[in-house]
């Protein structure tokens, strides 16, 4: 199993309407700045570029990485907001639905909430996490249920009209309850539009978070005797502009001494 993977964070600067769908092609645009970089998994942010499954499932193959996107999902008469995982082959690997919806998705989009049951998906390189904005940063439940199931990175895909500068927080918080890794994906500073009204999203800071690097036992006892802050588990973060980035995140470190640092600390999944 890789010791280390490569991630491509896309943030995007959208069109103003959610379904617009121009912002599929912007999306294809995009990727193609990673081409040659060879990543393992290739992360768009939330509701981007909310359509296009069989396009997103052809850039899987064609880079044969793994694909999160920000789609919209509907089922019967219900339109759910998710981050959906296409393999390498390009094969729909699941769908993570949003569960916390704020007022502009129950209000102006009419979304429905997910069942709050967070699945650990199982890829070439181990278990991973989605979580769809607040329903990582935001609350315990969702670090819970993927720690449990042995997920070693979570991938939080987010869009923020408010609060964005308690998305660092949030998340450290809970990559440090569970010793894990974060990868989290915003869209870059723009104006979305709904109903006919603007409203800004706060834009940039997409980010990779991660245990340093320890390579032994001993490396890892120093490393808590000199533990004062989490500063430098956020090795990549990004401005407020559009942008792709490619990032190496470090899984090994988790499989090694996740167990010793919940046992240090007393953490029980």
């Amino acid at each position: 199993m890789k010791e280390s993977i490569r991630v491509a964070l896309v943030q995007p600067k959208p069109y103003p309407s959610f379904d617009d769908p121009k912002n599929l092609g912007h999306a294809l645009q995009l990727v193609e700045r990673v081409r040659g970089e060879k990543p393992d998994v290739i992360c768009f942010p939330e509701c981007f570029p909310f359509q296009g499954e069989e396009a997103l499932a052809d850039v899987a193959r064609q880079y044969q990485a793994y694909v999160i996107a920000g789609l919209a999902e509907l089922e019967g008469n219900n339109l759910y907001n998710t981050a959906t995982l296409f393999d390498r082959n390009g094969n729909l690997l699941g769908r993570q639905r949003k569960r916390n919806l704020g007022v502009l998705e129950r209000q102006n989009l009419n979304m429905t909430a997910g069942d709050g049951i967070y699945r650990a998906f199982s890829t070439d390189f181990g278990k991973i996490g989605l979580a769809v904005c607040i329903d990582f940063w935001g609350n315990p439940e969702a670090g819970k249920q993927f720690a449990a199931q042995g997920v070693e990175i979570v991938f939080n895909i987010c869009l923020f009209p408010v609060l964005r500068g308690h998305w660092i927080t949030g998340s450290l918080t809970r990559a440090f309850d569970h010793f894990l890794c974060v990868v989290g994906t915003n869209t870059a500073d723009y104006n979305a539009l709904f109903g006919g009204r603007r409203i800004h999203h706060h834009g940039g800071d997409s980010f990779v978070m991660q245990p340093p690097r320890m390579l032994d036992k001993e490396d890892f006892r120093r490393w808590i005797r000199s533990l004062d802050n989490l500063e430098h588990w956020v090795t990549e973060r990004l401005d407020e502009l559009e942008q792709v980035h490619t990032a190496e995140v470090n899984l090994g470190v988790v499989r090694r001494f996740r167990d010793a640092f919940r046992e240090r600390f007393g953490f029980r999944v």
